[in-house]
């Protein structure tokens, strides 16, 4: 990714018409996500005898399929241009919808909606951060948060699209339709390079160009070659019948060579065994060194960065399983019927629309930098989530989901942007790779904890828990963000008093 560096962004142009299309996708392809307890709660508790961990099963297998799809996304953007990228996730997702539609069994629902369309989800999210981050710099934020946007216009109008066919066409036909629905962002990915006369406006060298490593350099010299040459016998031979054959040699000459045959013989061999011995060791590791650095595995390294991550990964489970949860919980828990349940779910994803398009400005204005807006946004979800969880009617829910909409928004646009804030842009796919894999390893592991959580109390306790772990990530986040500024300013101290 080397080549994204070339050029200075043009931070507009074109990529509006690229945040568009980013927009269009998320808004057909993301949204399926956000809406999975309204697509596929009920008919997973059906086929699961009405364990809650089937659903929480499903989803968590989804999200690992999801972020795992981070570990191939920077070598795929090596040999495939970021549309062609993006035309693959979109197929992923669609088949596995389709897929999902004629399953009758759990494991029918993992193959398709876990695997096929949780890994065609991983690489959209990848490749619509990345291609706006190839078009902006000062407006990132900005341009983050409109195409993030279409996640919400589709979570706002999905949920009543959704009700319609499933009260129309069952689970299998609503499932089938929503894979070909997905296969509409095609017309999104077409605008990710200049049509025509636009093309004055990409930047100077395209995403997913390959870089041609550096030829390695010949370490051999020519006293070396002369003195391996002496160790073969034909080599020895040939300087023996020269010597003996021609009179006129002299004996200096010749003393020269009996030398160097007695006294530098031991030390040839050892160079040419230890040279062997080096190249054995190099092809011996070469592989696992290449995998390492095709997947920036050096960032694990950094602690800064692997708290960052591992922070943002517990933040991303408590937000998905809310989002999985928070549907049943109104239509089960709550007792709303399907029209109240859609037009609460409609509620918050509209002020989530709202929060996309109008904060990441709000705060790029007041110079906060991602980080510390990610932070506000996240501590102010937790809170009004409880406070929804709390709420007598249906009235109430939706009034207080509108306000959780809106902090949701700033935690979400601004996930991504806290890596790209600390990280360089050429480790950026790296990083936001390794991020993901980090997001499916904490899936992985709490989970199915939470199925049984919920099977052993309720939605409301679980989505409680949830909101306290998002509160001790924000708490680590700030103990470290004090504890680094007290040592820069230790340093800047003792760098004053040096000088």
């Amino acid at each position: 990714m080397e080549g994204s560096n070339a050029g200075t962004p043009p931070d507009g142009g074109w990529g509006w018409m690229v945040v568009f299309g980013a927009c269009l996708i998320n808004m057909v392809n993301q949204s399926l996500f956000a809406n999975y307890g309204l697509i596929f709660g009920e008919y997973v508790n059906s086929i699961s005898d009405g364990s809650a961990t089937g659903v929480t099963l499903v989803m968590a297998i989804n999200v690992v399929s999801t972020n795992v799809a981070g570990l191939i996304v920077g070598p795929l953007l090596k040999v495939l241009d970021i549309r062609t990228f993006t035309f693959l996730g979109i197929g992923c997702v669609g088949t596995g919808m389709i897929i999902s539609s004629f399953g009758t069994a759990i494991w029918h629902i993992i193959i398709g909606y876990s695997c096929f369309t949780g890994f065609g989800l991983g690489l959209l999210a990848s490749g619509t951060f990345l291609i706006i981050n190839d078009y902006f710099t000062t407006k990132k934020s900005t341009a983050v948060g409109i195409s993030m946007a279409g996640t919400a216009v589709g979570q706002m109008t999905m949920p009543i699209v959704i009700g319609f066919l499933l009260k129309k066409y069952q689970y299998s036909g609503t499932t089938f339709i929503l894979g070909f629905v997905s296969f509409t962002g095609v017309i999104g990915a077409i605008f990710f390079k200049p049509i025509m006369c636009c093309k004055k406006f990409a930047p100077q060298q395209e995403l997913g160009e390959s870089i041609k490593p550096p030829k390695e350099e010949n370490t051999s010299t020519p006293k070396l070659e002369a003195e391996q040459k002496l160790l073969t016998p034909e080599g020895r031979a040939s300087v023996n019948s020269r010597a003996s054959g021609s009179r006129k040699v002299s004996v200096s000459k010749q003393i020269l060579q009996n030398h160097i045959e007695s006294n530098y013989k031991d030390s040839a061999i050892e160079m040419a065994n230890s040279q062997f011995q080096l190249k054995f060791e190099e092809k011996k590791h070469s592989v696992f060194k290449k995998v390492a650095k095709a997947l920036g595995l050096n960032l694990l390294k950094d602690p800064v960065y692997v708290h960052i991550v591992v922070g943002l990964g517990f933040v991303y489970f408590s937000n998905v399983s809310f989002g999985a949860m928070f549907p049943i919980f109104l239509h089960g828990e709550a007792g709303l019927p399907m029209f109240e349940t859609t037009t609460t779910m409609t509620t918050l994803s509209s002020a989530d629309v709202l929060g996309r398009v109008t904060a990441s400005e709000l705060f790029r204005r007041l110079n906060f930098g991602n980080r510390t807006t990610f932070m506000i946004g996240a501590t102010l979800l937790a809170f009004t989530r409880s406070v929804e969880m709390l709420m007598p009617s249906y009235l109430y829910l939706a009034v207080v989901g509108f306000i959780v909409g809106y902090f949701r928004a700033i935690a979400m646009i601004n996930q991504n942007l806290v890596i790209s804030e600390y990280i360089s842009k050429d480790q950026l796919p790296s990083a936001v790779g390794l991020n993901m894999v980090m997001k499916a390893l904490i899936t992985l592991i709490i989970g199915q904890p939470l199925g049984y959580m919920k099977d052993m109390w309720s939605y409301r306790v679980c989505i409680h828990s949830l909101n306290l772990l998002t509160l001790l990530v924000i708490v680590s986040w700030s103990v470290e963000i004090i504890i680094r500024k007290r040592r820069t300013s230790r340093k800047a101290e003792e760098a004053q008093d040096v000088i």
